[in-house]
């Protein structure tokens, strides 16, 4: 189903400077991100992103973020369409993120609307609720429900989800270096179980390389942080399909 919450992108990237983790682009494509360890300082961020599935294909998924940071908590809009010609899905989600203490919280809500030629426009309801627990210093254990209108809610046409959960634990060594390690379980599956790692090189610029197993698939990303803007491109390949690309730019007064 051409849906960007429907797959677990297999890659965590990294930002080179001490950021929010709550990038609603990361989240609405399940794409693995280090939690923040320190506050941020207030203000407003961007994006825009576009997503090329499988290189060769036609199917592709672009939109806009916009978020704001106002003490502990982020708040964030996104619009993206992903689909092909003839059969395109409208998502809008809103997030919000919280920390307090040793945890973080965040819910995303995604509305959707299905445009296929010939029919009628459908409806349907998603989100992500996830929590960051900080075990030790540098020690943080994160778990993820994805689609979880689809567990609480089992009526195929008004959810039509992926409902399934996430487990990661993140290790941070050192300033320069960043380790994690976990997996994901649905109903109908287990895995895939992925262990990555991030490098910093100096404040610009930072390469991350992640692996997963049952299915395989690897992943490898750059972020390039020039003044006031920031630059993200990775592509992950999975199981034979194909590489898909992806590309983000942003900036603000939040990174």
């Amino acid at each position: 189903m051409m849906r960007p919450i429907s797959f677990i992108t297999l890659l965590a990237f990294l930002v080179p400077v001490a950021g929010h983790s709550q990038n609603p682009v990361s989240t609405a494509f399940e794409r693995l991100e280090w939690p923040a360890s320190e506050r941020v300082s207030e203000g407003l961020a961007w994006s825009v992103f576009s997503q090329q599935y499988f290189l060769a294909s036609n199917w592709n998924a672009s939109g806009l973020s916009v978020s704001r940071v106002l003490g502990t908590g982020i708040s964030a809009a996104m619009f993206c369409r992903d689909g092909i010609a003839g059969y395109a899905w409208y998502h809008l989600y809103l997030s919000h993120y919280h920390r307090f203490k040793g945890f973080g919280a965040m819910i995303q809500l995604r509305f959707s609307i299905i445009d296929l030629i010939e029919h009628p426009a459908v409806f349907r309801l998603g989100g992500t609720i996830q929590i960051d627990w900080s075990i030790a210093e540098r020690l943080c254990l994160q778990s993820t429900v994805h689609d979880f209108p689809g567990w609480l809610l089992p009526v195929p046409r008004l959810t039509s989800g992926n409902p399934h959960m996430q487990f990661l634990l993140f290790h941070e060594p050192g300033r320069l270096i960043g380790l994690t390690t976990g997996f994901r379980i649905s109903r109908n599956q287990f895995g895939p179980v992925v262990s990555g790692i991030r490098v910093n090189w100096g404040d610009q610029i930072g390469l991350t390389g992640l692996l997963g197993v049952l299915p395989f698939g690897i992943s490898l990303g750059i972020t390039w942080r020039p003044e006031f803007l920031w630059f993200r491109g990775w592509f992950r390949e999975v199981n034979g399909l194909g590489i898909t690309p992806m590309i983000e730019l942003g900036g603000g007064t939040v990174q």
